[in-house]
């Protein structure tokens, strides 16, 4: 790590732990384990939002036919974090 850590805003230097040490349901965790996301357009020209199966289960799709259907997605998106 570089000296520039401790720059960050909100962020303290880490006291450094020991790998079998370190707690990750911890504060220092931000992000959990989720599964992989894509999306793509299929054969039908639909735009697809897929997510990697868990646990062996089958992947999980969703799929917009039309761009509003699109633009409407994007919209309640914006609405949830509050960018609209």
């Amino acid at each position: 790590m570089t000296g520039r850590q401790s720059e960050l805003p909100g962020l303290a230097p880490n006291q450094c732990k020991e790998d079998e040490d370190f707690d990750w349901k911890g504060p220092d965790v931000i992000i959990q384990t989720q599964p992989g996301t894509a999306i793509y357009r299929n054969v039908h020209q639909a735009v697809v939002i897929r997510q990697e199966a868990m646990n062996g289960d089958d992947d999980q799709f969703v799929f917009f036919a039309t761009a509003d259907d699109v633009r409407t997605l994007i919209t309640a998106l914006q609405r949830e974090i509050g960018d609209a």
